[in-house]
């Protein structure tokens, strides 16, 4: 019985052979295309993506375009799907998009392979668009080594990187990336200088994402620019105020928030109810408990939703809301 088991459990949607991913690989090479096709290349073997290497190049661009997408897409909805590995052969497309979408759809690979991955690139990258993704991408190891979940040498490496990433000739749109990516780094005098540098700056777009750095940076000090931000007459800057609010968890950006619940923007309406959410307390529990009995279902959602986060706080043993 054992015996068997062993076999059934090792059916080619589970633990494909290499075989049977170069037989799907060329399938959908040829037009053969469907979510339930790409969902069996999840968690293939190392032997398997030694093949894969030598196989993705033949592929013509449109299908593999689509298989980094749908990859990304079907991981995003389904975390038991594991395309890592196809996704990091694809990383050296020739392809500029291909390179940026694998890079995003490594969001969950945290592994220090994967790391050493992305800090390569960057010596040969040149497409802005590859470089966005590496510079979000490499957030994930920055909040590892905010953790203290990442080694001395790899921080370093993470940090450099960033920081030049910031302080080099990409258009704006990366540097605001290696900001915000370079906001984990609390208690990082530098960093914070260049948050700063940011807020105070001309450039609308990199004052935003200054803003949402303060919210990562979790540093008190920057309560002052959150709350007046939550007054602005720019949606976008109240929205990320409002994030930025929750992340801080702070009671006196309550009432500034509390004014917000009717935001004629809505998603600046359900940032507000979510940063209610993550400050809690008996405040920002009974407006959430009002709330989840709105006529606005939006607004009902994302007050339940803040609720459980705001109950589970303060007693992570409560039952429910």
């Amino acid at each position: 019985m054992s015996k068997m088991f062993s076999t059934i459990s090792r059916t080619p949607q589970n633990d494909p052979s290499a075989a049977r991913v170069i037989e799907r690989l060329r399938a959908i090479g040829g037009g053969q295309r469907s979510a339930s096709a790409v969902a069996e290349l999840t968690d293939i073997s190392r032997a398997a993506a030694v093949q894969v290497r030598a196989e993705w190049p033949q592929l013509p661009l449109d299908a593999r375009r689509y298989l980094v997408r749908q990859m990304v897409d079907l991981a995003e909805e389904n975390v038991e799907l594991n395309f890592s590995r196809i996704l990091r052969v694809a990383l050296d497309d020739d392809d500029a998009e291909v390179r940026a979408v694998a890079v995003a759809g490594l969001w969950e690979d945290e592994s220090n392979d994967c790391l050493d991955e992305l800090l390569g690139m960057l010596a040969r990258e040149r497409e802005p668009a590859v470089l966005e993704a590496i510079a979000t991408g490499l957030g994930q190891f920055a909040c590892r080594a905010s953790l203290g979940d990442l080694d001395d040498e790899h921080t370093a490496q993470v940090r450099s990187a960033l920081m030049d990433l910031l302080h080099g000739d990409a258009p704006s749109w990366v540097r605001r990336r290696a900001l915000e990516s370079l906001a984990w780094f609390a208690d990082d005098a530098e960093v914070t200088a260049e948050i700063a540098a940011a807020y105070a700056s001309e450039d609308r777009e990199l004052r935003v994402s200054a803003l949402f750095g303060m919210g990562r940076n979790l540093d008190a000090s920057w309560l002052p620019q959150i709350l007046a931000e939550l007054e602005s007459d720019d949606p976008e800057f109240r929205y990320e105020a409002a994030k930025a609010a929750g992340e801080l968890g702070d009671p006196q950006a309550l009432d500034s928030l509390l004014n917000l619940i009717r935001d004629e923007d809505r998603e600046v309406q359900t940032a507000a109810i979510g940063a209610l959410g993550q400050i809690g307390g008996r405040v920002a529990v009974n407006v959430l408990r009002r709330l989840r009995r709105d006529q606005d279902p939006v607004v009902r959602e994302a007050a339940e939703d803040a609720l459980v986060q705001a109950l589970y706080e303060s007693d992570p043993l409560r039952p429910g809301v």
